[in-house]
């Protein structure tokens, strides 16, 4: 038992040296950059530490695999001999980690983001690389280099002198290094939580850099190796300049009589709240082609606004949804989205940044965790003045694996929108009809059935928005953030595996019809923007719903999708074949192939240079 102990010391001990080492550059990163940490207060300079903590944890437990590995032969091997082993792999570690730590604070002024892989083709030229770099900083880099490395060893050494001298290990501590091993997987992944650690759990400002001096650089380059751009196809089904002429001449509403729908009350700013239904499709609506019976109250609701039938995710998850309805920027043929990559997150075309230079207060309040699909980056680069997340519901209320079930969820929007300074934007985002479709009360836990317990629970929720003061003056937009797949099973290639509704109500709603046109999900911004009234960004990915342009895109890993009046394809750019679903014009048929081939083009090279 001695022995285990002596173990498990060793190991806390060399987590606590490499929680060390990272406390050290991030210390060492705040006051390089001075001139972006002044912008910071002294309680965000404290949070960048306890946002941070996790993720270096999660690293430092990375570093130790190898060492615990080593230990496994404790029982055969003399301690001296082992430890030896760890010290010089610790060695090679600090003296890597140390450069590239330097090159991080260096380069961060310039590159305005963590170390992350665009730094390795410059290594593969490194007389390249010392061009830039004048003798006496050259010089002072290697200076700083020795005295860190320096540094760490003495303080590797004060931790660790004593365990050399241990004696050999019994057969069972194998064991105990086995279980360790394992237990070694929990602050790996960042603790208990659905979703792993990611770029989101160390966000927690509105500053940029704030979220950036949190990051732990190694995590964060390798991560970046693994999900990386290169993921995400490059297309050139034409010359580029060709196709940026088709991009503007094609999407731009220009001279277009758009009709107004939204009708203020005495003039007053219109309040605006957004629903997002967590895989609601149009397969569970029966006025959409859906099941009979499961959402009633949907069919209900939709007598009374906008219906809008022909309306279409971009994706067949969450993040490409959440992308797209919020940023108003696409998803990409491959398993990504723009959400996978927060440095590419900067100017996209946030929907909630209208609301607040129009002075309006804005809201999100999602069920389930922030951290998920980076969803955390993507409201506070929207800058959202209030979010709230599953954190901040009671421990008896999170009753589903992903967080809060719908009527629970909703009680608390319903307990503190009445409260809200008027005008407001409000996003809410549910979470009950994800699978394992653990609603607590649901007896069989399947689609179709909580379907039906997350449709009863958005009509009580809307029935008790009307007895609002504000309901007269606002408007209430319902949809979701994708499709399903196995609901009625239909192939991912298409189209109806992304179909969802949209619906516009409110009292700020006077007419109620269902409109044909083809829509995607990033339509929502540039309509809504219009249709308040304001002007809207120029935006390639984005047309107006009550204009003369009918069309949307979908994407999954193997393709594209693209569905018009006139014609409704899926290319597989794996296979390079094209599944046609239907043609109504032979006429247009080649012209429309060539716009929704110049769209896919130019979006994926909007995406890659960013």
């Amino acid at each position: 038992m001695k022995n285990c102990i002596q173990l498990l010391f060793f190991f806390v001990k060399y987590l606590a040296f490499w929680i060390a080492f990272f406390f050290f550059f991030k210390i060492f990163f705040l006051l390089y950059n001075y001139n972006f940490s002044a912008d910071l207060s002294f309680s965000e300079v404290l949070q960048t530490f306890r946002y941070g903590f996790p993720m270096d944890l999660s690293t430092a437990t990375y570093l130790s695999f190898f060492p615990a590995f080593v230990m496994l032969f404790t029982p055969l091997v003399r301690a001296k001999i082992l430890y030896t082993i760890i010290f010089v792999y610790s060695l090679i570690i600090l003296i890597v980690t140390s450069i590239f730590g330097l090159l991080d604070i260096g380069l961060y002024a310039e590159w305005g983001t963590r170390l992350n892989p665009q730094i390795l083709p410059a290594l593969e030229n490194p007389k390249g690389m010392l061009v830039c770099v004048t003798t006496a900083q050259l010089i002072m880099l290697f200076l700083v280099e020795i005295g860190i490395v320096f540094g760490f060893l003495f303080l590797y050494r004060f931790l660790f002198k004593s365990h050399i001298k241990q004696e050999k290990q019994k057969w069972w501590s194998i064991i105990f290094l086995l279980l360790f091993g394992a237990f070694l997987i929990i602050p790996m992944r960042g603790g208990l939580q659905v979703s792993p650690i990611n770029l989101s759990s160390v966000s927690f400002s509105s500053k940029i850099y704030a979220n950036h001096a949190a990051t732990n650089p190694y995590w964060s380059f390798f991560n970046r190796i693994f999900y990386n751009e290169t993921h995400v196809k490059e297309f050139s089904f034409m010359e580029q300049e060709l196709c940026n002429t088709i991009i503007h001449n094609t999407i731009q509403n220009i001279h277009e009589d758009i009709p107004m729908y939204i009708k203020p009350k005495n003039g007053q700013p219109v309040n605006v709240i957004l629903i997002i239904l967590e895989s609601f499709s149009n397969k569970i609506i029966e006025s959409l082609g859906g099941a009979p019976d499961i959402a009633p109250n949907f069919e209900k609701l939709a007598l009374e606004g906008i219906l809008f039938k022909n309306f279409y995710a971009v994706g067949n998850r969450s993040d490409k949804g959440l992308g797209a309805l919020l940023a108003s920027y696409p998803a990409m043929v491959g398993p990504y989205s723009v959400l996978y990559f927060p440095e590419k997150m900067d100017n996209l075309d946030y929907i909630s940044q209208y609301f607040k230079k129009n002075n309006y207060k804005t809201y999100f309040y999602y069920a389930g965790e922030t951290e998920f699909y980076n969803t955390k980056i993507l409201t506070l680069r929207s800058d959202y003045e209030h979010i709230i997340s599953v954190i901040d519901f009671p421990a008896s209320e999170r009753k589903q694996k992903w967080g809060v079930p719908d009527h629970l969820f909703y009680k608390r929007i319903l307990s503190e929108v009445k409260s809200f300074p008027t005008p407001f934007f409000l996003v809410t985002y549910n979470i009950s009809l994800h699978t394992p479709y653990d609603v607590p009360g649901v007896s069989e836990r399947n689609h179709k059935t909580v379907a039906s317990y997350s449709d009863q629970c958005l009509y009580d929720f809307v029935m008790q928005l009307k007895k609002s003061d504000f309901w007269d003056n606002t408007l209430l937009i319902i949809t979701s953030d994708h499709g399903t797949l196995g609901f009625d099973y239909t192939p991912l290639s298409n189209p109806a595996t992304y179909q969802i509704p949209m619906l516009w109500m409110g009292g700020v709603i006077d007419t109620a019809f269902v409109s044909e046109t083809i829509g995607m999900q990033t339509d929502l911004t540039e309509t809504l923007v219009q249709q308040l009234g304001w002007k809207s960004n120029t935006n390639p990915f984005s047309k107006n719903l009550f204009g003369n342009k009918s069309y949307a895109f979908y994407f999954n890993t193997e393709g594209y999708g693209f569905i018009s009046p006139e014609l409704a394809y899926f290319n597989d750019t794996e296979t390079n074949k094209t599944e046609y679903f239907y043609i109504t014009n032979e006429q247009k048929k080649d012209s429309l192939l060539r716009f929704s081939e110049s769209f896919v083009q130019f979006l994926h090279h909007d995406f890659k240079k960013r």
